[in-house]
């Protein structure tokens, strides 16, 4: 066994689940799904970052920087990337958050709780969520 597997390798090994993948499905045309949002000078305040596959879109990260959090520009993102996703024929997104993140946030805007994972860390949770578009 190797901890420690070359850039190569884990190539390979990505490779070699798509091609099992896209036999047992067909491929998941998987696309990026980034938008960033400025300030006036041009610094990059707030982003969402995901994607879209198989109808889905995914939520990797939402990010607004504290300083213009309860400003609205989070919703705004969220909004853009499900509208974005629907244009893609996405019917659904699923997301996860920790306790101490954005779990009331997503629920606000129709996400539903599906799965939690225990003290992650110790006291903690992780919440799965998923939305229909």
């Amino acid at each position: 066994m190797n901890y420690n597997p070359s850039q190569e390798e884990i190539n390979f090994v990505n490779h070699a689940l798509e091609e099992f993948n896209n036999t047992a499905v067909g491929p998941d045309n998987h696309e990026l799904l980034n938008i960033v949002e400025y300030d006036s000078k041009g610094n990059v305040i707030a982003g969402i970052l995901g994607g879209t596959y198989w109808g889905w879109m995914h939520l990797d990260i939402l990010w607004v920087d504290e300083k213009y959090r309860k400003s609205g520009i989070g919703s705004r993102l969220l909004k853009a990337a499900e509208e974005e996703a629907v244009r893609r024929g996405c019917h659904s997104v699923h997301v996860d958050t920790m306790s101490w993140q954005a779990p009331d946030f997503y629920k606000k805007y129709g996400y539903r709780i599906i799965g939690e994972l225990e003290n992650i860390p110790e006291g903690n949770k992780k919440y799965h969520l998923v939305k229909d578009l």
